[in-house]
């Protein structure tokens, strides 16, 4: 009896030893947050995915993000109170908006808890940063229905609503009163039409730049952004491209809080010669050439490989691309210029210099090599 009572006390203390070091290691252990235990990454690997997002936005725009990073991690307890994971941001990719303080380009899905249920819908997400740097999670859910009659005060006119409905804008400044004793303050309006939801920025706070996508705005259409009109700009200059220049309608945003180009407003979306091939310069001249559907003839270019030769170049005003071709593709005469080192040349356009060459060498040999009389022996 004894030594049971002995074999009980044994057990009971190996227990307790057990739970101790269970409780010890739940308190050593760091807690995953919601989204890490649905998609099991730690709290380093999502740092690592934020730190990634706004290195790649330092590369890309030379300059820092409008959001903190501090700021941003900080912030991710709200993410997850919306059930927004990490994996959903990615799918949206909406990491370089937030981190700029833009509202996201997509709609995500949300998921909210109301009186101990939980409310699935979709919206766009935002982070403000207010004067005191204070940064907030914004969100803009989605609306079933549009409201097109007034926005706080101002009635919408028959001219605004087809606005509205076609450009996404009134065109004109409209004045809202947001609070009373401030009275009718004059706001530029943008709909975000995925969501149907008005945004709007005082006029007080809007800066026109000096200059949109690298082509100089004249006064009278800084102004007339300033007002919410639309203004046709020419000359500027793609980023994806550079070099090629294009012209379309540029509209003030108040979702975007900048400008925007309104590519689906326009009947033909145009676009122009490049300024520049590599580190060639092309003359007004060249360009109109270009323009007209003719070839320029371009002397002594050269490869990345330092290898020279000519070429006709040709422009295409559909998608702008330029190509390269060692034969006259014009009817005509084409006017010889000389220009000084040209690089990324196609590897096409060498791929058929090679096999032009390496046929006419056929050819001759052909012509020196004696011919072999047939014998009828086969072996």
């Amino acid at each position: 009896m004894e030594q049971e009572n002995k074999n009980t006390k044994n057990t009971q203390v190996i227990e307790n030893s057990e739970k101790k070091e269970q409780n010890l290691t739940q308190k050593v252990m760091p807690k995953k947050t919601i989204a890490e235990t649905v998609l099991g990454i730690t709290i380093d690997e999502r740092d690592g995915i934020i730190d990634n997002a706004y290195r790649n936005f330092m590369e890309q725009y030379k300059r820092e993000p409008k959001i903190p990073k501090d700021k941003f991690k900080e912030l991710w307890a709200d993410f997850e109170k919306l059930g927004i994971t990490m994996m959903k941001l990615q799918n949206a990719d909406a990491l370089p908006q937030l981190i700029d303080g833009k509202i996201t380009n997509k709609v995500i899905p949300i998921t909210t808890e109301v009186a101990g249920g939980k409310i699935e819908t979709e919206g766009k997400i935002a982070l403000h940063k207010n004067k005191n740097e204070d940064v907030t999670l914004k969100l803009y859910p989605m609306k079933k229905e549009l409201n097109l009659k007034e926005y706080f005060g101002h009635v919408f006119t028959d001219e605004e609503r087809e606005n509205i409905l076609k450009t996404g804008s009134p065109g004109k400044v409209i004045f809202a009163e947001f609070k009373k004793e401030e009275g009718k303050v004059p706001v530029l309006l943008t709909l975000d039409k995925e969501i149907n939801h008005f945004f709007a920025q005082r006029q007080e706070y809007i800066k026109i730049p000096e200059k949109f996508f690298k082509a100089t705005l004249s006064e009278e259409q800084k102004q007339d952004l300033l007002n919410g009109k639309i203004v046709k700009i020419e000359g500027m200059e793609s980023n994806l491209k550079p070099g090629v220049t294009f012209s379309t309608n540029v509209q003030y945003s108040a979702r975007r809080r900048g400008l925007e180009l309104l590519f689906e407003q326009n009947q033909e979306k145009k676009l122009f010669p490049p300024k520049k091939i590599a580190n060639m310069e092309l003359s007004q001249e060249q360009r109109d050439t270009l323009q007209n559907g003719k070839a320029i003839f371009a002397k002594s270019l050269t490869d990345k490989k330092g290898n020279k030769y000519d070429a006709y170049i040709k422009w295409n005003p559909e998608d702008g691309k330029l190509k390269f071709s060692s034969k006259n593709p014009n009817n005509d005469t084409v006017k010889t210029e000389t220009f000084k080192t040209v690089h990324n040349v196609p590897r096409t356009q060498q791929a058929a210099k090679q096999k032009q060459v390496a046929k006419q060498t056929q050819e001759k040999a052909a012509k020196v090599a004696p011919t072999k009389k047939n014998t009828g022996i086969k072996i």
